[in-house]
């Protein structure tokens, strides 16, 4: 740890990332969200913290804008004051903790009567401390939190993988699924097998899948076969269990075979050849998915159905022509499904096999 703490290369941004921006954020540096509504008090501690070590920390200004940061992907720690303009620092906490119950909270006040820190304990807060802060037992309490989260995530960790045919289809199909796999401390992979070049230049939709998969926090992986031109044999099986065997994933999500799309069906069909040893395998919906979809599992991503639109609009090149990736469709689609599970908002899966 350094001893001697300087501000001169800090500098706070409330437009900060919201989302990772590497392939995949757990092997970054570790992530804090600090919320804290004194611009001099927040440059203090995020000096403090970025001295003590490898640290992304963000800055939000306000509750508002804290519950909106900590709405995606993964913190390593979320540090708030509990006197917060817009949204009270023990609010905050209950919606840190609805979404990600193993995410560490560290809550800090000016206020020295005990019933505020009774009341933060009581609200699930992981830690307590009263201002002024000393530097050295701030970062080392931080320090401690983050590693004893680690610990544990690691210990329960598990790698899931989507596989779409083209660049957008799995975040169509499994985008909300994926945010909260991200949020539950999963390894999330994805693997598309085109470019998509049938639907713009592979550059450009190489670049489009790469921001929306590092807005889950995922690894991409791109294969070049041929668009509109997948097959169900040898080259395709190899493709997906090259995949599978680097991985080791316990879920797979891939394409249903009641779909409209020539490479949709045949991607299924070599994924049911190359995850026959995975334990659980699920199809999602695309826009050229047939009534013969009858999906078994709706899974609830009403916490997440922002940031699946937000997913689906890395896609510029196709948002902008086609309709079905509006967001008026692509949430209605999500109410439709929550009919069977209690009106929520829902991505439905078939099941091809489920040990879980």
């Amino acid at each position: 740890m350094q001893s001697r703490i300087s501000t001169k290369a800090v500098s706070i941004s409330t437009n900060a990332a919201i989302l990772p921006t590497g392939p995949y954020f757990r092997f970054m540096k570790e992530r804090i969200l600090l919320v804290e509504d004194s611009p001099d008090q927040a440059m203090l501690m995020q000096a403090w913290l970025t001295a003590a070590g490898d640290y992304d920390v963000v800055v939000a200004s306000d509750g508002i804008e804290g519950s909106r940061f900590a709405r995606y992907g993964e913190w390593d720690l979320v540090i708030s004051d509990i006197d917060l303009p817009g949204l009270p620092g023990i609010e905050l906490l209950a919606e840190v903790k609805a979404r990600r119950e193993e995410t560490p909270v560290l809550l800090v006040t000016g206020h020295q009567r005990m019933d505020f820190a009774v009341e933060a304990l009581r609200k699930r807060a992981d830690e307590f401390m009263i201002k002024p802060l000393d530097p050295k037992e701030f970062v080392a309490k931080a320090q401690e939190l983050i590693a004893s989260a680690k610990a544990r995530r690691s210990a329960s960790q598990k790698t899931v993988l989507a596989i779409g045919a083209h660049p957008d289809d799995v975040e169509i199909g499994v985008g909300g699924t994926l945010l909260r796999h991200a949020a539950e401390g999963d390894r999330v992979i994805i693997l598309t097998l085109t470019g998509g070049e049938h639907g713009g230049t592979v550059s450009e939709r190489k670049n489009e899948s790469q921001t929306a998969a590092d807005r889950v926090g995922a690894k991409l992986v791109m294969k070049s076969l041929p668009d509109t031109a997948i097959s169900e044999g040898l080259e395709t099986i190899r493709a997906i269990e090259e995949t599978i065997g680097k991985f080791d994933p316990v879920t797979v999500y891939t394409h249903t075979p009641n779909d409209n799309h020539q490479d949709h069906r045949n991607t299924h069909r070599a994924t049911v050849v190359a995850a026959r040893n995975v334990a659980n395998v699920y199809c999602y919906q695309a826009p050229s998915t047939t009534i013969q979809f009858i999906p078994q599992v709706f899974i609830d991503i009403a916490p997440y159905m922002d940031g699946k639109l937000e997913l689906i609009a890395a896609y510029r090149s196709q948002v902008a022509v086609r309709a079905y990736l509006e967001d008026d469709l692509i949430r209605a689609t999500a109410r439709y499904w929550g009919r069977f599970a209690g009106y929520s908002l829902v991505e439905p899966m078939e099941v091809l096999r489920r040990t879980d």
